[in-house]
């Protein structure tokens, strides 16, 4: 018998936003923001360029009280702060969306089917069935155990066996699959049962592709058995990529951001061993988009030959930083710290208060360095490549890894995204702009070293069509 489960949604007649933002206004408001608070400004404005930075903002304020656009506001915006030559220090601009002006509900009717069909029941259609099409079987799903089976010529359930989804139980259909011409479709229901949505469906190999979610065929006929975790891996665009060419592996990272850390973890355990007998490995950082160094910083127990030196940074503390970094990075973990961690965090923080107007070093260092009690025999050689878009975190890791007597960094300058970081966004008083701000000052500028200036430069420069080949040329030199 069919059961119905009722969803409502609201359908909306709407209007756009109309001019909302007074350019002059919020231009007077973005430069105090940046003067009052940037990591930067000290270094950036000072007695040598004060005139010619007041000259470059009168001007440009002048041409924003005759601007009615705020899409055009935020490039005058975005022109005046470019005076600082920082990419991490932005004008972000985001097209406000349409308001409601009248609404009404409709009810959307969605249909749960059932087969009531058991796992014995499965097994023996598949054992009887001589014909079974190849997508019918026993799939699982770290939520779901499924049987797929033939129910109309080219339609296919996919009926709940088990399931620790307390709004699913045994006898829903949770897919329903369609076959045309060798092609599959497919409807999939959503966890609470409040919508569907519809699919290419691909069976590769043992995995069922659904596009959003993936299901992992255990029988019958499961000749060639892929590991799931590692093909949901490679369908993420973000994701690191770990593959072998002969006695080299083969790192890509797009980003250090989304799940990289625990899908790098991931790649580490899956092929330790594999990774511990091969000589030569490239790290391909061409277009990383930053994020989280640590990401990297798994890799250097193989990479690591001598102490590593790490800079540290200070913050410029005020009132609105310590609240934006508090709400930014501290505050979504904060209940969960133990009660020992959180009276020390709050003692940090009462300190950083307590120096509002400084430029703020915690550690009270320059610099820190990284020692690890053993070199491992493998890799014997490793390429880092990077490229003009490799910028933040990318340029980081980059510039710890190559303190190896391993390392060899190849290809052409990075972004120059490194000097200033820790960043926030602060709100305007338009809705439509925010500013991206950096609230760290990276302590190598007092040594005279910058990334910002050049990027950081390769150690060989490469210019053919496949660095990843010209790299692995050249470790028999």
């Amino acid at each position: 018998m069919n059961r119905f489960i009722l969803a409502f949604l609201l359908l909306s007649t709407k209007i756009a936003f109309g001019q909302s933002c007074d350019c002059a206004s919020i231009f007077t408001e973005a430069k105090q923001i940046v003067e009052d608070n940037y990591a930067g400004w000290f270094d950036k404005v000072g007695p040598e360029n004060g005139e010619v930075y007041e000259r470059w903002t009168s001007s440009r304020l002048a041409e924003a009280k005759t601007i009615q656009s705020d899409s055009t506001c935020a490039k005058k915006l975005q022109e005046w702060i470019s005076f600082f030559k920082d990419k991490h220090l932005r004008i972000k601009y985001a097209k406000p969306k349409s308001s409601t002006t009248t609404t009404q509900t409709v009810t959307k009717e969605i249909k749960i089917l059932t087969t009531q069909i058991t796992e014995n029941q499965a097994n023996a259609y598949f054992d009887d069935t001589k014909m079974l099409d190849p997508i019918e079987g026993i799939y699982t799903h770290p939520s779901y155990t499924l049987a797929i089976t033939q129910t109309a010529p080219n339609v296919f359930y996919a009926t709940v066996l088990t399931t620790k989804n307390e709004h699913w139980k045994p006898g829903d259909v949770k897919l329903v699959i369609n076959k045309k011409d060798n092609v599959y479709e497919g409807t999939f229901y959503e966890g609470d049962k409040s919508d569907v949505s519809n699919h290419t469906v691909q069976l590769v190999d043992n995995i069922l592709d659904f596009d959003i979610v993936f299901f992992e065929k255990t029988g019958p006929n499961v000749s060639i058995k892929r590991d799931l975790d590692e093909y949901v891996l490679s369908k993420d665009k973000y994701a690191p990529s770990l593959t072998f060419k002969n006695d080299v592996a083969i790192w890509k990272f797009p980003c250090f951001f989304n799940d990289s850390e625990e899908q790098t973890t991931w790649l580490l355990n899956k092929y330790k061993e594999k990774l511990a007998k091969t000589p030569y490995w490239v790290i391909d950082l061409r277009d990383n988009e930053g994020g989280d160094y640590r990401v990297g910083m798994q890799l250097i127990d193989y990479i690591y030959s001598k102490p590593i030196i790490k800079y540290n940074g200070e913050m410029r503390m005020t009132h609105q930083n310590i609240d934006l970094w508090f709400s930014t990075f501290v505050k979504s973990v904060y209940d969960q710290l133990d009660g020992k961690t959180k009276k020390e965090l709050d003692g940090e923080i009462d300190k950083m208060r307590s120096k509002v107007g400084t430029m703020y070093n915690s550690s009270e260092k320059i610099a820190d360095t990284l020692q690890l009690e053993k070199t491992l025999e493998n890799p014997k050689k490793v390429a880092i490549l990077i490229n003009e878009n490799t910028v933040s975190s990318g340029e980081l890791f980059t510039m710890y890894a190559r303190q190896s007597d391993k390392v060899t960094v190849m290809g052409s300058n990075t972004a120059g995204m490194m000097d200033y970081g820790n960043i926030v966004h602060y709100k305007t008083n338009c809705a439509a702009m925010r500013i991206q701000l950096p609230l760290d000052r990276m302590l190598w500028l007092d040594t005279g070293f910058s990334v910002d200036k050049e990027g950081l430069k390769p150690d060989v420069y490469l210019k053919g069509n496949d660095w990843v080949e010209e790299a692995i040329g050249r470790f028999g030199e």
